[in-house]
């Protein structure tokens, strides 16, 4: 007897918030565009190669509809300066290309461009924004350069001159400017019409999620025990209408796209609550896709893993379920592990390896369901589409390929539609089904936090002057002519509350992610917001005005006097210990860099010693797994030092960053874990290229919301009080991430 067959069920998932203040004006970010000509279409396109490959793909509507709109001609500020002449270029064009062109992936997709990578390491060196610092054809490529990072390079084989514009990475023209423009245009226009095609070949499943993009739970019940924190939230919120609103209007977009009515509905950030379930129900929808994390508390069973992350029994999360209810329709829970693997694990490792690890992983899940009752079992891999190939070799190509390629001539394997699984496979039956999303089985990413909190407390009254203003409109009328403006008022003005629904509004404000655009994303939210009332024709509060929170531009800032800290890892800083110190630039993406590590970085000096306070993304999967060793090492380099030993660390990519050819003269470093750090490790170089363990007797390290250090001079042991350094993240002996990523940073302490 053959090995029983195992079913996978991949899910990718793509979402953009609306990046428009208003219906008709540009798009503020870019985002969509970019990710479309990166990532949508070539995910797709890549099952050709393989004869038995099945794919299922999710889309937010509010995307399709973003998608749409520039196949249609909309402009995004990135693009509108892209295919602007020169000469045109005002000091704020070019203050705006300083600020905006250099948000990208610095390993992957700068680094392999030698000529782009000048002029990244160049902006980046720069302590203060001189206009000056490139010219005219500068400004030009580093806006092609760009652009042309943000398209995958599979497309040159449908485009005849891409592969010569990706060659050519200097002086570019306004004709050849506009040139890759059309291509991406050319790309956003297929998309829709590509995956109409191959769903309508069976060969893939397209789902949908509410439109907006919504935390369905929070709209439909804020009496919600995953909300750990009620101060400043509105008292009896309840948006059910809201809730029904966006589930209608994405079934909506999907029918006019697809041309029939979805099978599968992804919740926003897989949300759930019972409410929840039985709306999607009600609807016809026919299946949803949560996380593991929620079914494990449904059913009161932690997954156990060995120490590779393998399951001891997979059999509960790998059938499909119903909640004994009487609305219900079928749910699949995703193998958490698998979604983290090739999100934040294996971007940094060779991509033929990464492959075969995760196909060895499925093999030993396939070969424990062998002895199950059950004939048919279903792994589904679930997760974002789109973000995590930036951190890929060749954009994910070559892994995905790989592994691709290794279940297609599996015969034992078989990838399949949900739909398809769930209809032909009777469900277990759950009672009880616990709330929570994918990240800590709970909503605290959205809610629960001060600034948080403070955003919903807005959405509400709005909502609540929406409903009394409507009703006052309504009242008003007195002609045909009056209902005909008051309908469209009201429409309009509603689609305006929808959108500030959106789950991505609260993801940013407050903590813990930050990202370069937070400030945009705060005027988005107050801009949808304010568009309420400006439609309905009442006088906006004076608060939706004011920023909602704080947003910043970290950049490489350096210390504005000696600090003296007491080391009291105080995350908010009360007594401003450190408001004079300086601090790293920690690069952060278009979307949240979960895996990061390391949030912020300041330092700062006095006399004696040389301070660091390390921010923590303590929302990390390195922290919390069990089997990262997470390290932080600083390497320093003094002129007058004898000896100058190389970084000892592994670099698995192709690729790497500019600072880790140097040798140094100190390296300190310490360990630490979600709760424990260990001591100061304080090496010094010698003869060889080698490394000596010396003692630090006054330096000092803690360690609570945040680590914080004390290293004294002494100790370090330098022949001058003018050096050098730079930070890695070296967790599992690798090089994760450098800080600066192109340079060291100076040092002089005046006696």
């Amino acid at each position: 007897m053959g090995m029983k067959k195992l079913n996978i069920a991949f899910i990718w998932h793509f979402h953009q918030p609306s990046y428009q203040s208003k219906y008709d004006s540009d798009f503020l970010l870019p985002w969509v565009r970019l990710h479309a000509s990166k990532d949508y279409l070539d995910m797709l396109k890549r099952i050709d190669k393989f004869k038995n490959i099945k794919l299922n793909f999710n889309f937010s509507p509010v995307l399709l509809a973003s998608l749409q709109k520039y196949a249609q001609g909309a402009k995004d500020l990135h693009l509108k300066l892209l295919i602007k002449n020169e000469n045109e270029l005002t000091p704020k064009d070019k203050i705006f290309i300083l600020n905006n062109y250099f948000d990208l992936n610095y390993k992957n997709m700068v680094l392999p461009r030698p000529y782009f990578t000048d002029l990244y390491n160049r902006r980046a060196q720069a302590q203060d924004l001189d206009l000056d610092m490139f010219n005219l054809q500068e400004y030009c490529d580093i806006m092609a350069n760009f652009t042309l990072c943000w398209i995958d390079k599979s497309f040159c084989h449908d485009y005849s001159n891409l592969a010569y514009l990706f060659q050519k990475e200097k002086n570019y023209t306004l004709d050849e400017r506009k040139e890759i423009y059309e291509i991406q245009l050319d790309i956003i226009k297929r998309i829709l019409v590509e995956y109409k095609k191959y769903q309508d070949l069976n060969k893939i499943e397209v789902s949908i999620s509410p439109y907006y993009h919504p935390i369905l739970p929070l709209l439909l019940d804020f009496k919600n025990k995953e909300i750990k924190d009620f101060e400043n939230l509105p008292q009896n919120f309840s948006r059910v209408q809201d809730a029904k609103t966006q589930i209608e209007l994405g079934i909506k977009k999907y029918i006019e796209i697809f041309d029939k009515k979805p099978n599968g509905m992804w919740l926003s950030e897989q949300c759930v609550c019972q409410k929840s379930i039985d709306l999607l129900s009600k609807m016809g929808l026919k299946w949803t896709v949560l996380d593991e994390g929620i079914l494990s508390k449904t059913i009161k069973n932690e997954f156990i893993r060995d120490f590779e992350g393998n399951l001891e029994n997979p059999f509960n999360l790998n059938i499909n379920y119903k909640t004994k209810s009487k609305h219900s329709l079928n749910l699949i829970f995703a193998d958490s592990f698998f979604a983290n693997l090739i999100n934040f694990g294996y971007g940094s490792y060779d991509s033929i390896s990464a492959a075969n690890d995760i196909y060895e992983k499925i093999k030993i899940i396939q070969s424990k369901l062998q002895n199950s009752p059950k004939e048919n079992h279903i792994l589904t891999i679930a997760m974002d589409g789109e973000n995590c190939w930036e951190t890929y070799q060749n954009d994910g190509t070559t892994f995905l390929e790989a592994f691709y390629k290794l279940i297609d001539e599996d015969e034992s394997l078989r990838t399949v539609l949900v739909g398809d699984f769930v209809n032909n496979n009777s469900p277990e039956i759950i009672e009880n089904l616990k709330s929570g999303s994918w990240i800590n089985r709970n909503f605290d990413l959205w809610i629960g936090e001060p600034t948080k909190n403070v955003a919903w407390l807005y959405l509400s009254s709005v909502c609540a002057d929406f409903d009394k203003y409507s009703k006052q409109l309504i009242n008003s009328i007195k002609t045909p002519e009056d209902k005909k403006i008051c309908s469209i008022k009201i429409k309009n003005a509603k689609q305006e509350l929808l959108i500030a629904q959106g789950s991505d509004w609260y993801w940013w404000y407050g903590k813990p992610n930050e990202s370069r655009n937070d400030g945009v994303f705060d005027y988005l939210f107050r801009s949808h917001l304010m568009n309420v009332y400006e439609i309905l024709g009442f006088e906006i509060p004076q608060y939706l005005t004011m920023p909602l929170s704080d947003a910043s531009i970290r950049a490489l800032r350096n210390p504005i006097g000696q600090i003296s800290p007491s080391l009291s890892c105080d995350i908010d800083d009360e007594n401003n210990e450190w408001v004079n110190a300086g601090c790293i630039f920690v690069p952060d993406g278009p979307t949240s860099n979960i895996t990061r590590l390391i949030k912020n970085i300041l330092f700062g000096f006095d006399k004696e010693y040389l301070y660091f306070r390390f921010e923590l993304n303590k929302n990390s999967p390195k922290i919390k797994h069990q089997l990262i060793e997470n390290q932080i090492v600083i390497y320093f380099s003094n002129e007058k030092s004898r000896y100058y030993s190389p970084i000892r660390f592994v670099n698995k990519d192709e690729n790497f960053y500019p600072i880790i050819k140097k040798h140094f003269s100190n390296e300190l470093r310490f360990v630490f874990d979600e709760k424990n750090i260990s001591r100061i490790f304080l090496n010094k170089a010698i003869s060889y290229g080698l490394w000596y363990q010396n003692t630090a007797k006054k330096s000092k390290i803690a360690y609570k919301d945040v680590i914080e250090l004390k290293i004294a001079l002494e100790d370090l042991a330098f022949e001058t009080k003018e050096f050098s350094f730079c930070v890695i993240d070296a967790s599992n002996e690798l090089i994760n991430e450098v800080y600066p990523q192109d340079s060291m940073i100076n040092i002089k302490i005046e006696d």
